[in-house]
């Protein structure tokens, strides 16, 4: 296998520029150029004592799942206010819910900006969200850290106030189908997608992968779906007509449970990959009958190993039981748990004298760090792709919990 697995071990004119660019709020497409970042200097939501963090996500519709992501980084701000602060300043943290729809996350975004006076954003969720809002940040120069999206064009083209963490969907697409060929052998892939940027952007990696490898997805084998949709049974049908035998999901949790659902009904039994997104413990529930056995990849520890010795999860399971005790300890409750690590170590670094800039500097300057529970974190002036591996975990019914697999394992061209 080409993977290589490793232990977890000044100025009115620019000025007038920016404003003009406060009151332009577009969807971005797969842009190719990155827009000036023409207010850095501008410290918004920075008072000796406060430094104001915003955040977006779905708290209700299709993809209300991820809602424990925002609560998570609100309980562990919570917990840093209460050991004293980050030199010196409490985190006020302001989270709106747009529920999965890029429109709303434009509207929620301006707010934070112009009358909250948010500092900077951390885990804004979602790929078509956070298309929909990056040319307005990168035009105000509000940083935004960790994007909870696997999307590659949050690193790519290099934004300099944003800051990728989670391994991207193209390194995830791209092991997860390496590892359905090499290590599994299955034969034949068909593959269930969301149609927008999050799902297409999988579809052509898991495509360009499996050329690759010398098994093309045949035509007809991607079957899409939207996330307004409720009736699942005709994709389910699509896919059984394919004859994979194996069929490859990037989708948000309720659409997965859904599908699955019908694939038990109609005794379709494909061998099955999931993405990290789809990573919920509803999917026991939803699909109990379907969902043993199945592979997930995943760019954190496995949290929900009741045997785990991980001090790193751990640790997450003792902050998850004091702090947000009304929680499940979750993949999506330690998603926003390493999010909000990565902000508090970026806000620790910048120092006493924060600024923007300064915030920036300090990510840029991280090298290797495994601190928290995210794996061998790196930036660089020139790279702010955070995380680039996976590890592999399977399903297992009769403990409702995905098990884990494989170490972390590294992409390799």
């Amino acid at each position: 296998m080409r993977q290589k697995r490793v232990l977890f071990s000044p100025k009115l004119a620019l000025w007038l520029s920016g404003l003009w660019l406060v009151s332009l709020l577009v969807a971005c497409g797969d842009n190719t150029t990155t827009p000036a970042i023409s207010q850095v200097g501008n410290n918004s939501g920075l008072t000796e004592s406060e430094v104001v963090i915003g955040s977006w996500g779905p708290q209700s519709g299709p993809a209300a799942a991820y809602s424990v992501v925002d609560r998570t980084i609100d309980a562990y701000f919570k917990k840093v206010n209460a050991d004293g602060g980050i030199n010196g300043r409490k985190i006020k943290f302001i989270f709106q819910d747009d529920a999965y729809q890029a429109s709303q996350t434009q509207a929620v975004v301006k707010k934070m900006v112009e009358q909250d006076k948010v500092f900077a954003f951390v885990a804004g969720l979602g790929t078509s969200n956070n298309l929909a809002v990056m040319d307005y940040l990168v035009q105000n120069g509000v940083p935004h850290v960790a994007p909870a999206t696997g999307s590659t064009t949050i690193s790519k083209p290099l934004k300099k106030n944003v800051f990728a963490l989670q391994t991207n969907y193209f390194t995830e697409a791209t092991l997860l189908t390496r590892y359905a060929l090499e290590t599994l052998k299955v034969k034949k892939i068909a593959v269930f997608y969301q149609d927008d940027g999050f799902g297409r952007e999988s579809l052509d990696s898991i495509t360009a992968a499996a050329k690759a490898e010398g098994r093309p997805i045949a035509e007809g084998s991607a079957v899409s779906y939207q996330t307004t949709d409720k009736d699942f049974s005709s994709q389910a049908l699509k896919l059984q007509a394919t004859g994979a035998d194996a069929v490859i999901f990037w989708s948000v949790p309720g659409p997965t449970g859904a599908i699955l659902q019908e694939l038990d009904r109609i005794g379709y039994k494909p061998t099955l990959l999931l993405t990290m997104a789809a990573n919920d413990a509803s999917l026991f529930k939803l699909s109990a009958n379907t969902i043993d056995g199945a592979w997930i990849s995943s760019w954190l520890p496995d949290v929900t190993d009741p045997d785990s010795k991980d001090p790193k999860v751990l640790a997450f399971r003792e902050f998850m039981a004091k702090w947000a005790p009304n929680e499940t300890a979750s993949g999506f409750a330690a998603t926003g748990y390493a999010q909000a690590q990565l902000m508090a170590e970026a806000l620790k670094r910048a120092g006493k004298d924060l600024t923007r800039e300064k915030l920036i500097q300090a990510l840029e300057a991280m090298q290797h760090w495994n601190e928290g529970l995210a794996y061998n974190v790196s930036y660089s002036p020139e790279n702010h792709q955070g995380q680039n591996s996976v590890q592999f975990m399977q399903a297992d019914a009769k403990r409702g919990k995905f098990i884990k697999k494989t170490d972390f394992i590294e992409y390799q061209p």
